[in-house]
């Protein structure tokens, strides 16, 4: 997996390789994946990104209709 960090915080994980989506699909509710990190840890990779982007959280199809709307009305 591929973590965005932005001055050295963890920001949402944007890149999962296919061996974890049963892991993703099994979560539920709002709790996000940040236990899967823990868990396979040594499959995390950081990647430093500039601004403020890695903390955007888009989990559903609203929340990307949404950021949409934000970035083009700026």
């Amino acid at each position: 997996m591929v973590v965005p960090t932005f001055q050295g915080k963890r920001g949402n994980p944007v890149l999962w390789a296919r061996r974890f989506f049963p892991d993703l699909m099994a979560i539920e509710g709002d709790v996000g994946a940040r236990h899967l990190i823990g868990r396979y840890g040594e499959a995390a990779v950081e990647a430093p990104v500039e601004g403020k982007g890695a903390f955007v959280d888009i989990d559903t199809p609203q929340a990307l209709v949404d950021l949409k709307a934000e970035i083009e009305g700026s």
